[in-house]
């Protein structure tokens, strides 16, 4: 731990330097997880159930905090930026959470229509193509060229769908979270979110190959994106896939977007959040996540693997800011988050070089679970039907190659998207 010791000097040193205001910067504030907050020996201003409000100056190096919760706590972010003391504070609040959906399964002929036409080999290959990049942390060249590459493959997945869109979504750093949209049909201004996070991160090396954290959640939902256009669905309820940037900092490309949406007043009426898919470290296949995330939707998803995925399951919790669902339990809305494993059993080659295919057996064998959980999670919540099929089906019971390089060529062309221009 000599490692976490050394950053737990840089990050003292910060702080220190952070409170003597003079010419400093306008200060931000981090809501942060007590154990995180204590490990570090971070002042905090005040605390509401394990979650600690912490002021610091606006360029303090945000990688030092997360270089603690990652190598201590083994949390993806671990905390999250606040550009006000109002804005902390609100994030401490029990959050106002929005009515949930009506929760029967009565789409089981599609479900089972577009399960079988889900292939590991094409869940494996996005993984091994994304983790082929040097690295894709959000403010590096390999993070701009990881949003175009995945804008351009989920572009061409919709290829014969104009009504389908993908945005890139520039939120002020070289990477861009990237979102792709199958509007609704009757119930258009309900939303699902599908989502996982595009940045990896390593403070040891330059090199954060990312195959498990996060290329195999980006994959994964890229694999259900790929069957339900191929299978021409057409939702009731507007679908968004969404690969943030920056979660590995703070949850910031996602914070970005709930934010936006909040401010619009968008309705979203589920998120399922796949951040680490493809390793089995755990007796059981898929753990759900039941702090900050949302009880009802949480019963729902067990409801779908036991109808749908033929997996075994179990609950667990993860702490503070773990990953983006977080943000968007933070902002009202039903978020859930399957993990791969029981969390303390979960990967420990994450945020490192060694965090590779070969982890994971070289398979997508796991991860497929994951692909078939939120294919049946797009469709139940979802509605909707394939091709001119929209009508409800009877309800059913609840129970039991390294190409990255190609990015950057096109970089030029669809870089210079601006904030919410569709790639056409």
């Amino acid at each position: 731990m000599r490692y976490a010791t050394a950053m737990r000097r840089i990050l003292l040193s910060l702080v220190a330097l952070a409170a003597c205001r003079g010419s400093e910067p306008t200060p931000r504030y981090l809501t942060v997880g007590t154990d995180v907050a204590a490990a570090a020996h971070l002042v905090t201003a005040e605390t509401h159930d394990g979650v600690a409000i912490v002021e610091v100056a606006a360029d303090t190096d945000l990688e030092a905090i997360s270089a603690i919760a990652h190598d201590q706590f083994h949390r993806c972010g671990g905390f999250m930026v606040h550009d006000s003391l109002a804005e902390a504070h609100a994030a401490l609040a029990p959050p106002v959470v929005r009515a949930t959906p009506d929760y029967t399964l009565d789409r089981a002929d599609v479900v089972r229509a577009v399960l079988p036409t889900l292939d590991r080999a094409q869940l494996l290959g996005t993984i091994r193509e994304l983790s082929a990049m040097p690295t894709r942390y959000y403010r590096s060249e390999g993070g701009a060229a990881a949003s175009t590459w995945l804008a351009a493959r989920w572009q061409r997945l919709a290829a014969g769908r104009p009504d389908v869109t993908v945005e890139l979504v520039d939120q002020g750093w070289p990477q861009k979270s990237v979102v792709l949209t199958i509007p609704g049909r009757g119930r258009a201004s309900e939303v699902v979110v599908l989502g996982g996070h595009l940045d990896s991160i390593n403070l040891r090396y330059p090199e954060a190959p990312g195959a498990d954290d996060d290329a195999s959640g980006v994959a994964t939902v890229t694999e259900v994106v790929r069957v339900l256009l191929a299978s021409d669905y057409h939702p009731e309820r507007t679908i968004q896939v969404m690969a943030y940037a920056a979660e590995e900092v703070g949850l910031r490309g996602s914070q970005e977007i709930v934010r936006d949406y909040k401010k619009r007043n968008v309705d979203v009426v589920g998120v399922l959040q796949l951040d680490m898919t493809n390793y089995q470290g755990s007796d059981k296949d898929i753990w759900l996540m039941k702090d900050f995330t949302n009880a009802a939707q949480n019963t729902f998803v067990t409801n779908l693997i036991d109808t749908y995925v033929g997996a075994t399951w179990g609950l667990d919790a993860c702490g503070y800011g773990c990953s983006d669902h977080a943000s968007w339990y933070r902002g009202g809305f039903p978020a859930s988050m399957p993990f791969e494993a029981r969390f303390r059993d979960a990967n420990k080659k994450i945020h490192s070089r060694a965090d590779t295919l070969e982890t994971s057996g070289d398979n997508a064998d796991h991860a497929i679970k994951f692909a078939r959980l939120g294919t049946a999670f797009a469709i139940e919540l979802g509605k909707g039907g394939v091709g001119a099929t929209i009508a409800a089906s009877p309800p059913v019971s609840s129970g039991g190659s390294h190409r990255w390089w190609l990015a950057l060529a096109g970089l030029g062309a669809v870089g210079l998207m601006l904030r919410r221009r569709r790639v056409s």
